[in-house]
């Protein structure tokens, strides 16, 4: 009996393998660079080109609210304070940024714009790079010493149940400012440092009789020579007077403030412990301490 062999399966097989890699040789021929991987993938996962161009954004933004602190905030309604991005490279701010290309982003045109106004302030971030140009808006109320970070950093906080809390060991004076706040202590000092000197003038005055002359053994002068400031011969008694500019050098002074600080300490284990943001306001105004970044 002859029994007829059936192939086709193995054959189907076979085929559709060679149909695959026939397919994938034409995709690398028509598409050799991993650009095309990529973007497939950016396509499934649902990336977008703005990705990259939020982070550059969002590191602006991080950079210019932790310099915009009081003392550099405009003082006056409608007053503005203006920084590109080339002067925050210049001071080491922040790094160069770049799209998704690798072309670095303006940096005349890329700027940060801080603005008071009646009940806030503003601060626009705007940036500008070859493939797109937008901006974001944070806001600050007028009492405020630091706009909002736009960091996602997570830090530990910690809270003491039984409020045993001890303040640790004073710093050592410094002249640069630390402000107090629930979890730090601060201790300030001023005194008067010699900065240099300056040149002044005083004058003084010195006065003596003038010289009595007897003239043919009756008439009587009075005579101040030419180094006097009222040269001449007088016939009643006069004084000579000579006035003298005297040049000295007046230490100048400035009263510099100096700080030491000392911060809080947990003293037994019943803590309270969560994990938040680390510019997470409202776990400091409910007794939480900031003890360490993750």
């Amino acid at each position: 009996m002859y029994t007829e062999r059936n192939n086709r399966p193995f054959g189907s097989v076979f085929a559709k393998i060679v149909l695959i890699v026939v397919a994938l040789f034409i995709l690398m021929i028509l598409f050799p660079t991993k650009g095309f991987v990529t973007n497939y993938i950016d396509k499934k996962l649902g990336t977008t080109k703005n990705s990259n161009f939020n982070s550059n954004l969002i590191a602006m933004a991080t950079a210019a609210s932790g310099y915009y602190t009081d003392s550099r905030l405009p003082k006056k309604t409608d007053e503005e304070s203006k920084m590109t991005l080339k002067e925050m490279l210049d001071q080491k701010m922040i790094v160069k940024l770049t799209d998704n290309n690798g072309i670095s982003c303006s940096t005349k045109k890329s700027y940060v714009l801080v603005k008071r106004k009646e009940d806030e302030y503003t601060m626009k971030v705007n940036l500008t790079c070859a493939d797109k140009t937008d901006y974001i808006i944070l806001h600050m109320g007028l009492d405020g010493t630091q706009f909002p970070s736009t960091s996602t950093a997570r830090c530990t906080f910690v809270k003491n149940l039984d409020e045993a809390w001890t303040y640790g060991q004073w710093s050592s004076w410094s002249t640069k400012k630390v402000e107090e706040n629930g979890n730090i202590q601060v201790e300030t000092s001023s005194k008067k440092v010699k900065t240099g000197t300056k040149t002044v003038t005083k004058d003084e005055i010195t006065t003596r009789p003038a010289n009595k002359y007897i003239y043919s053994g009756s008439k009587v002068y009075y005579v101040c020579g030419n180094r006097y400031d009222n040269p001449g011969t007088y016939e009643e008694p006069t004084n000579c007077i000579k006035k003298t500019t005297i040049y000295y050098d007046e230490p100048v002074y400035k009263t510099v403030t100096y700080y030491r600080y000392r911060t809080k300490t947990l003293e037994n284990s019943k803590v309270d412990t969560k994990e938040a943001n680390c510019d997470d306001e409202s776990l400091i105004k409910n007794g939480y301490t900031k003890v360490a970044q993750n």
